[in-house]
Formats: structure tokens, sequence, C-alpha cells
């Protein structure tokens, strides 16, 4: 049962499949494509406020590549270890808080990831006209794709995570999703993490997800 509690403190990696969609099927449509390469589509600059999913889509479409056999980058300062070609894919979060020489840097590591055929996926908190950045960093943003990424409401939260719990095979009802939603971290990580986490406890115990169930599995963890 240790074992369990330390299993269930550690949120599932990032990727595309538990990524709660809501609003931005085009946007994972188009994360797809880039993916598959059956596209013109290399750049991606992708906004949101915190706790949005923006990172999350970041980091999965990095994880995806990488899994296809291609390399990945995650920090401007390490890309110069990685071989510049078409299989390389720069993810960089936080575009919005470069300063000026990481502004300098990224300018020319786009510029050569452009002229090589490789991708990058880029995401900050503000949209393209709000961003305090150079103009001509600004323009390098602009040339690729851009998308919000749209956080869920309560109501579309519930609905998403009933619908999660079914694709992986087990039920919990809209009470219990409100009675988790106003005790528990509202980010989608946490709560995707949750959900999985109640599912192995619930077949742990070989109950069904219940509230009674839920306030056992708080105690548990605590």
């Amino acid at each position: 049962m240790h074992q369990l509690a330390f299993q269930l403190k550690t949120a599932p990696s990032p990727s595309i499949d538990n990524f709660v969609v809501g609003q931005n099927r085009e946007l994972v449509a188009t994360i797809g494509r880039f993916l598959k390469r059956s596209s013109d589509v290399r750049f991606l600059y992708l906004w949101g406020l915190a706790d949005s999913g923006k990172t999350h889509l970041l980091r999965a479409a990095g994880v995806a590549w990488e899994s296809l056999g291609h390399g990945v980058c995650y920090d401007m300062r390490l890309v110069e270890a990685h071989t510049l070609n078409d299989e390389l894919c720069l993810c960089i979060d936080d575009i919005d808080q470069l300063n000026a020489d990481e502004q300098i840097d990224f300018f020319n590591i786009y510029n050569e990831i452009r002229n090589c055929g490789g991708r990058m996926v880029m995401a900050g908190r503000q949209p393209l006209s709000a961003l305090d950045l150079r103009a001509d960093v600004l323009t390098r943003l602009g040339w690729g794709l851009i998308y919000q990424v749209f956080p869920l409401d309560d109501t579309q939260k519930t609905e998403a995570l009933v619908e999660y719990a079914k694709l992986r095979g087990f039920s919990i009802s809209k009470e219990v999703i409100a009675f988790v939603l106003a005790r528990y971290p509202r980010d989608l990580r946490s709560l995707v993490a949750l959900l999985d986490g109640l599912d192995r406890y619930s077949m742990e115990l070989k109950r069904g997800i219940t509230i009674p169930l839920v306030k056992s599995f708080f105690n548990f963890k605590d």
C-alpha cells in the first residue's frame, strides 16, 4: 500500500492521449499533421493562460516526435548538441520571458532551424500582439501557425473527465467530479493524475468510485 501511495503522487507524463481536448480540437488535429509531416506546418506558437494546457501540448508534441525516432531539444542552449536537419524539433516554452540576449539567440536559431528544414513548437502566455519582444523575433513567430489554447470551464472539465474515464475503461459520475473540483487542484494534469489514481485505488479495494471512496483516498494519501 505504501508503494501505491507513492505511485499516486506522480502525475502522468504529458502526451497527446492524456490531453483533455475541450475547444482545442483544431489545434490537436494540426499537431497530428505536424507529427505526420502530412502538411507544410513546421512552426507552431501556442499561447494561453496558466493551466490552459499549452505546456502540456508543447511537451506532448516533443515526446511524440521523439517516439517517431526524431531528435528533440527543449533548451536553446543545448541545440548545438543536436544535428541540425529536417528531423529536429525544437520545443521552447515561455517565449514571452526571453531576455535581450536570449531573443538574439532565438532569432539566430529560428533561422537555422528554418533553413535546415527542422521544426519548432513554441509557447507563451500572451498572443503575438501583446508580446514585448524584438520586432524581428515577432516576425519569425508570425511566420508559423498561431493557436490560442483554450482552458476548460467546470462543465467542460466534468464532461471531458467523464469521457476520459470511459476511454480508460472505468466510470465516474459527474457528482463525484464536482466533489473533486471543489477540493483538489483544478489544473488538468493534476485532475487526470487523480482520476488514474482513483481508478487504481478503487481496483485495489474492489469498490466503485464514489464520494466515500474519494474521501478515503484523500485521507489515505495524507
